[in-house]
């Protein structure tokens, strides 16, 4: 069974035998934890893989100017640690704010952009306001920053997450899958976007995303198309993430990708706060 950063680094491309050699030893035995003050140490511990949390959608650059990253934060949310089996640490409550609504922003992050051979005959799309918050909470998902906001506002508790080496199943499932990104990934960013579809129950935009992986700085660039599908309300009930613009598929990857989204939970840690937000009465 792969590491799954490392099948999110064998995508689009082969990897060198010696490279992936060393990055197999590496990974296998590297996790993070909170060492002392806010500093990050390395323990030994082997992580199997049980689900790609970094679902690739169009996000934020971890390069951006702090005025920035302030604003893409929904919520009143400080979230310094993440690690597999524990949530994020310090999430402040803040309880009128974190099942707000509405967005702080409901820009993308990004100009969208022509620079997708598969949809170069593509007519822009103007997102409306409602497609331009779940893009905009897409792109923050991916880029590391979950929030209880976000799934309150833009998820429906019973939505399904897909990608070629994952399919989550309720929130338990995709709730694992998200905040999982940050405890794979020190980096995770949006090179270019574009909106190719825009229906009342449907929501499709390509993307390149480029990730780096924790503690190796080893970076890998993933083209898709995301697809979201919404219900009235304009929440989630379907979200993929298709690598290489290729529809999801194929019976034989799919014991292993339902067992990524059974077993991840188990590793990685979602905070009380996003979990009461799933279940909260305005929902």
């Amino acid at each position: 069974m792969q590491l799954w950063p490392i099948s999110l680094l064998r995508q689009q491309g082969s990897t060198s035998a010696i490279t992936t050699t060393t990055l197999i030893s590496l990974l296998a035995g590297i996790t993070v934890a909170p060492a002392a003050g806010s500093a990050l140490a390395l323990q030994p511990r082997f992580i199997p893989t049980l689900g790609l949390a970094a679902s690739s959608a169009a996000l934020v650059s971890a390069n951006l100017p702090p005025t920035y990253v302030a604003a893409a934060a929904p919520v009143n949310v400080k979230q310094k640690i993440f690690r597999l089996g524990k949530p994020a640490a310090d999430i402040k409550r803040a309880s009128q704010a974190l099942y707000s609504t509405m967005s702080s922003s409901t820009t993308p992050t990004l100009p969208q952009s022509n620079d997708f051979d598969q949809y170069k005959s593509t007519p822009h799309i103007d997102p409306t306001p409602e497609t331009a918050q779940l893009v905009r909470d897409a792109q923050d998902l991916a880029s590391a920053k979950p929030s209880p906001a976000i799934f309150a506002r833009s998820w429906s508790p019973s939505a399904i997450f897909a990608d070629p080496i994952c399919h989550a199943e309720g929130s338990r499932q995709y709730l694992a899958q998200w905040y999982g990104v940050p405890a794979a990934f020190s980096e995770s960013e949006t090179l270019a976007w574009k909106l190719v579809k825009q229906e009342p129950g449907e929501v499709q935009y390509a993307q390149k995303q480029r990730y780096k992986v924790k503690g190796l700085g080893m970076t890998k660039e993933i083209i898709s198309t995301v697809v979201m599908e919404r219900d009235a309300g304009n929440k989630i009930t379907r979200f993929e993430d298709r690598w290489n613009h290729k529809p999801l598929g194929g019976y034989i990857r799919w014991p292993f990708r339902r067992l990524n989204a059974l077993g991840l939970p188990f590793l990685v840690g979602v905070p009380k706060e996003t979990k009461q937000a799933l279940n909260h009465k305005d929902l």
